[in-house]
């Protein structure tokens, strides 16, 4: 359940505009709050779906994190983990 609210939320982003949904509706973890849960070693996938120039132009990598485009949610999600949180980043 919470994998599909998180990709639901990821997608969202990228269409909330043409439905003028408001930024608050968007589940948010604060980077304190996603850095305690791997300390806890909680179940968490770090999902970076960042487009190839800005994740290649970008100094800062999350370890462990899964590299996954944006439009590719819909054709990979049977390979994330469904007991996992699903912790997506962009810039």
């Amino acid at each position: 359940m919470k994998r599909l609210l998180l990709l639901f939320a990821c997608l969202m982003l990228f269409i909330a505009p043409a439905f003028a949904a408001s930024p608050d509706d968007v589940p948010r973890i604060t980077p304190g709050e996603l850095k305690s849960k791997m300390e806890k070693k909680e179940q968490v996938v770090i999902l970076d779906v960042r487009t190839g120039s800005s994740y290649f132009n970008s100094k800062v990598k999350i370890k462990g994190a899964v590299r996954m485009h944006i439009g590719e949610l819909g054709k990979r999600a049977h390979e994330l983990p469904m007991e996992a949180e699903i912790v997506t980043y962009c810039t």
